[in-house]
């Protein structure tokens, strides 16, 4: 096997973010595919369609000779909005310095937007009297949400609901179409779709229930446990579970004990079993449902009903995936795609035919953020969770048997990927990568009242 070749390393973290990326090194060679070489799927939908063309006048337009020029091209492309943020250039390959300071505003403008964008929850407006089929069909046309009814579960009876939801927040539509049919919902953990099956209620009674834009945190009852050793101390242990809008990519939640603040019914304040403490729970592929915990120190003989918790917390985002095809026309070696602040390179792909003719293939990509630092090294996992694909022309995708990381270094990752007894000829398939662009932190305010306490 070739040894791929250091690489490039960027560093400098954006005002604190947890921003990640990597650029992985792979192997390509003898890869004959006949298809369109790129495009692209964002999370935010296009306000203005521009074509790269046009876009890239406008970018031109930052360098006029005028400040009524250069600031009319500045907010025309900030009309166009958060979906073109891939299309942008990368800054510093902007030599004119007026137009790349330009450029800079623009994008940290665009990228405040996309996150405000993001941190707010899909709505939906229904009316009439519907079956749950024609209900989950417009819940995902409206809100880009895969729902559907569970195939692993006996199938539903067909009841009809009279709705009227007027702009109706995903999560309430969800829990209120439970609720009236006797349903639960479900997330699995390979693939990003709420899926419907009939069923007790998947919330324990006296749960506590908070939506919170994209996110959904339903909290059981509290328990006070003793304390081996510490007599005249009890633990106060308070679990949930986070749940995420399926159209949402998480890669980790980051949770510091001093921000979320417990206080018993009467408003007294209850001190964190460790204060100090900061918790980071990855996330990884599928993951839309992620259980959280809260400890809390009580003091033997305190008598407790019921509690609050007031604060937040930090989800990460992917957004604005990037899909990279490379076909016959983009092969060569070093061959490079930039959009927004990724880089993909194809290094070398191998198909070998195998004694039954089949083939084996083993391929690599090199994918770059301009952002490395320490939060890439802390986080970066959840870069091995991109989709990584072979794909026919009829678009069935081939997932990869098996990987292998290469080498690692500050934003940056290599990466072998190969697959097993795929079908000849080799001329069916593309290689596919697909990455976000931009990496976001959503804040969760909490704000949970009467959880009840249990011992």
């Amino acid at each position: 096997m070739q040894t791929l070749p250091d690489i490039e390393t960027r560093a400098e973290v954006d005002r604190g973010r947890l921003w990640t990326g990597g650029r992985i090194a792979v192997l390509a060679f003898l890869l004959v595919l006949g298809f369109e070489s790129l495009f692209f799927e964002t999370l935010f939908a296009d306000e203005t369609t521009v074509s790269r063309e046009q876009l890239q006048q406008l970018i031109k337009n930052l360098e006029a000779e005028t400040l009524a020029e250069r600031s009319r091209a500045e907010r025309q492309i900030l009309d166009l909005g958060p979906a073109i943020l891939s299309k942008l250039p990368a800054t510093e390959s902007v030599e004119n310095h007026a137009a790349r300071e330009s450029l800079r505003r623009v994008r940290i403008q665009l990228e405040r937007r996309a996150a405000k964008e993001s941190s707010t929850a899909s709505l939906v407006t229904l009316e009439g009297n519907l079956s749950l089929e024609e209900i989950l069909t417009q819940i995902q046309s409206q809100t880009g949400n895969s729902v559907s009814i569970d195939e692993d579960q006996p199938e539903i009876p067909q009841q009809m609901f009279e709705l009227i939801w007027e702009k109706k927040p995903f999560w309430d539509c969800v829990d209120d179409l439970c609720d009236r049919g006797g349903y639960r919902w479900r997330i699995p953990t390979d693939a990003a779709v709420l899926r419907i099956s009939k069923s007790d209620r998947e919330l324990s009674s006296g749960g506590v229930i908070q939506r919170i834009g994209p996110f959904r945190l339903a909290i059981e009852p509290a328990q006070i446990s003793p304390v081996i050793g510490e007599p005249l101390q009890r633990l106060l242990r308070v679990r949930g579970r986070l749940s995420v809008e399926p159209r949402i990519r998480p890669l980790f939640l980051a949770i510091a004990a001093a921000d979320l603040k417990g206080m018993t019914e009467h408003r007294q304040p209850l001190v964190p079993w460790n204060p100090d403490a900061k918790y980071e729970h990855p996330v990884g592929d599928g993951g839309h449902e992620v259980p959280v915990a809260w400890d809390f120190s009580l003091a033997e003989g305190t008598e407790l009903k019921s509690l609050q918790i007031q604060g937040k917390f930090f989800c990460q985002i992917a957004a604005a995936t990037e899909r990279v095809v490379f076909d016959q026309t983009s092969l060569a070696r070093g061959t490079i795609r930039r959009r927004g602040g990724v880089t993909v390179r194809l290094r070398e792909a191998l198909f070998s035919p195998t004694e039954t003719n089949d083939l084996d293939a083993e391929i690599g990509v090199a994918v770059s953020y301009d952002t490395g630092g320490p939060a890439f090294e802390s986080h970066r996992t959840w870069i091995f969770h991109n989709a990584v694909y072979l794909e026919t022309k009829s678009g069935t995708r081939v997932r990869f048997t098996d990987f292998e990381t290469t080498q690692q270094s500050d934003g940056a990752v290599a990466v072998d990927y190969r697959w097993r007894k795929l079908p000849a000829p080799a001329n069916q398939y593309r290689f596919v990568y697909e990455a976000p662009n931009l990496i976001l932190d959503l804040p969760i305010e909490v704000e949970l009242q009467e959880i009840p306490v249990r011992e």
